[in-house]
This record gives structure tokens, sequence and C-alpha cells, in this order.
């Protein structure tokens, strides 16, 4: 999905999105994905001019208009997995951990019906050796970060 084919036009089509931060957070890895480039252009206009978001809302106004696309596609094509994901994720305290059932279950229907994978792997979910101290596990952790950071 490219956020490049909304027309100006549309920007003020979605100004509010009537969204709950749960579902967002739960679609939150694929989205990252889908509006890549519409998040990298606002975050481009908040460094270039000083972190003033008022000089940014038409790129911002962009990531909201990608965001409402995107999540009108999960809503249409894998609804009920996100439902449960959310579901879990709102009742659990928000600890992710605790609903990676229903995340594998929403990861596979986003892969087979919006060929988005997730490409992140949860540090708590790597395989660690009985036998790494502290620092070695805190290093690992921010080698990964720093990882993370530097392909996205």
């Amino acid at each position: 999905m490219s956020c490049e084919k909304i027309p100006w036009e549309e920007l003020d089509n979605y100004k509010d999105y009537n969204v709950t931060t749960v579902p967002i957070m739960a679609a939150a890895d694929h989205l990252g994905q889908a509006c890549k480039d519409a998040n990298d252009r606002y975050m481009l206009c908040r460094s270039d001019s000083g972190a003033d978001p008022r000089k940014c809302l038409r790129e911002g106004q962009v990531v909201t208009n990608c965001t409402k696309l995107f999540m009108d596609q999960v809503y249409e094509k894998c609804k009920m997995p996100l439902a449960r994901h959310a579901t879990c994720i709102d009742l659990s305290g928000r600890k992710f951990d605790w609903c990676r059932e229903t995340q594998v279950e929403f990861d596979q229907c986003m892969l087979e019906k919006m060929n988005i994978a997730r490409d992140f792997t949860w540090y708590q979910d790597k395989p660690h050796s009985k036998f790494q101290t502290w620092g070695e596990s805190a290093r690992e952790f921010f080698t990964d970060v720093t990882n993370i950071i530097k392909h996205h």
C-alpha cells in the first residue's frame, strides 16, 4: 500500500478517525510497514522544521489518511483475527507476550490476505544462553535495537 496514491485533495476526508488505541497497537508492526513512506516523510519534515509540528500538518494528514486506509483494509480482510488479538491485548493489561497465539493468527491473516509479514522478532522471544550474564544480555539487546533503528 503506497501513500503516494492519496491525492492532496483528499487530505481532509478523514479529519477524525474513530478507532481506539488497542486495534492500532495490535496492528502496529504491519501498519508501520504499510505506512512507512508517509511516516518517514513526516519525521523528516519534523526534523527539517526544527520539530515544529505546525509546519508539517500536510505530512501529518497523509500519515492519518494512510492509517485509515490501512485499518479499513484490515477490518475488511482480517477483522476477526484482529478483534481476537486486540481483545487479548486489552484484557491482558496490554502485555503483548501473553497474546502470542492470537498474534500468530493475525500475522497469518495479514500475510495471506494483505501480503504483509511481520519482520520484527521480539527480544523476549529470542533464544538465550542459560549462562548469559546480564551485561551480555543488555549488550545484545542494545545491538538489536540499534540494528532495528538502522534498518527502519
